[in-house]
């Protein structure tokens, strides 16, 4: 893929490591711009960023990688702003039809950048403190772990166990590779160029 100065990436960092990857392997020559995944709890601050951040690239076309983490968030596209298809980060790696079978599952899908911050999520952001409020919250409404290896980094069984038994579910493993990704950011980047 060629190097277009002109389009950049804005987007969520739990995507960094595989766009840092696809980078690197010479698939992906774009600019990118990350903002904090923990953004994602906070819906309204993620927007006001946003608002301040898409402006500042305004001579550029801007592809915006994120799902729909906040209520307007598709408000944002313009003929030189595109967001990425999907509803979440997660179908966004996995393809839709692969997302949604693991939601009827009842699966709650772990990501590595979120893992590596699971006790700042569960604990900080979510206000679970202790296991058994996790444990009660999650069961009522998950029947499991998902972990999805990206293949970037080695996965870190430690920390799956870690927030395994903190939640009280058991964690089975899938891969991913970034093709979806890369799919979907090419895409957006084409209406970005046919418009």
């Amino acid at each position: 893929m060629s190097k277009d100065k002109n389009i950049i990436i804005v987007a969520c960092s739990i995507f960094k490591g595989e766009l840092e990857q696809l980078k690197s392997e010479g698939l992906l020559d774009l600019e990118v711009i990350y903002l904090d995944s923990m953004l994602h709890m906070h819906p309204e601050k993620l927007e006001k960023l946003l608002e301040q951040t898409l402006p500042r690239y305004n001579d550029r076309k801007i592809v915006i990688l994120y799902g729909d983490c906040h209520s307007r968030i598709i408000e944002s596209e313009t003929k030189n702003i595109r967001k990425v298809e999907g509803i979440n980060c997660c179908e966004i790696f996995l393809g839709s039809e692969r997302y949604f079978k693991l939601r009827k599952e009842g699966a709650f899908i772990l990501l590595p950048e979120w893992l590596e911050r699971w006790r700042e999520v569960f604990q900080v952001e979510l206000g679970f403190k202790e296991p058994q409020i996790a444990r009660k919250f999650m069961n009522d409404f998950h029947t499991g772990l998902v972990y999805i290896d990206t293949g970037i980094n080695r996965v870190p069984f430690e920390t799956v166990n870690e927030l395994s038994s903190f939640t009280g579910l058991k964690c089975r493993y899938e891969t991913c590779s970034g093709q979806n990704l890369l799919s979907e950011i090419l895409k957006t980047v084409k209406k970005l160029s046919d418009d």
